[in-house]
């Protein structure tokens, strides 16, 4: 299966959520929030938001700093 993780196509083997896409590309769930196909997805619904084929996913990291 194909998805797109700002704008880099990854492929995974199963269907995966987007808790488990952030394991598979090391990415720490503190301080980010996650859009799939330009909806924003809330945190607390990541582990039962499964991904598909073709999905988009726009992953925005929070900065410190001013």
């Amino acid at each position: 299966m194909q998805i797109m993780i700002n704008n880099q196509l990854i492929e995974v083997d199963t269907p995966i959520t987007l808790q488990q896409l952030l394991k598979i590309i090391n990415q720490p769930d503190k301080g980010v929030a996650l859009a799939v196909n330009r909806q924003i997805i809330s945190r607390n619904q990541w582990q039962a938001h499964t991904l598909l084929e073709g999905d988009q996913i726009t992953l925005i990291k929070a900065t410190a700093g001013g």
